[in-house]
């Protein structure tokens, strides 16, 4: 009989250890490490142009000049970069034109327009030359080169195909004419030339 008491003692002594070891074994104590402010982005993708080739702009005037005889010409250059962190497959110009009547017409410029209150200086202003270059070779934009201000306008150009590194730059000299058989119909007309530019990257 006694030994069956001990038994028994033993046996719930165990037991108490057992549940005791399970008790102590769920910790009191916490902690948490986080992560914030995980971000997945895509990179930037930006041109600039420029009239120098140093500081780049969205949004940049880069020619103006007047006072063009038949048969003078001017050439406006300016630099385009891309910007952003992918490279540049290609590249569209587009010329936006308005031409303008500036003024009353002349004695001379009534005998001869037949169209007063709008201006007809961009069928007269050709672009004898459209040259690009990437800084190692050069290349002619045949679709623009020849043709007046009037007949590009509107018109998607493509200036460049290929691959245009992060800060790689492109130059572009364009020699305007006004055409030596331009008469007293535009004399002191004004044109107005906006130039949007596209760039894209394609797989």
């Amino acid at each position: 009989m006694v030994s069956m008491k001990r038994y028994i003692i033993v046996g719930v002594a165990a037991l108490l250890v057992f549940l005791a070891g399970m008790h102590l074994g769920v910790s009191y104590f916490s902690d948490v490490a986080k992560s914030s402010g995980n971000e997945i982005s895509t990179g930037d993708f930006d041109i600039g142009i420029s009239k120098d080739g140093k500081r780049f702009y969205d949004d940049y005037k880069l020619f103006s000049f007047g006072n063009l005889a038949p048969g003078e010409s001017r050439t406006v250059t300016f630099a385009i970069k891309n910007r952003g962190d992918y490279p540049l497959s290609r590249i569209v110009l587009t010329f936006n034109v308005t031409d303008r009547e500036d003024g009353k017409l002349s004695k001379a410029e009534s005998l001869v327009d037949s169209t007063p209150d709008v201006g007809e200086l961009s069928k007269h202003l050709i672009v004898k030359s459209f040259v690009v270059s990437d800084g190692s070779k050069e290349w002619s934009v045949d679709s623009a080169a020849g043709k007046t201000l009037a007949e590009i306008n509107g018109t998607p150009i493509e200036i460049f195909t290929g691959k245009l590194p992060q800060n790689g730059v492109l130059t572009v000299n364009m020699t305007l004419e006004l055409s030596p058989s331009a008469g007293n119909d535009c004399l002191a007309d004004s044109v107005d030339v906006d130039m949007s530019l596209l760039a894209e990257q394609q797989a």
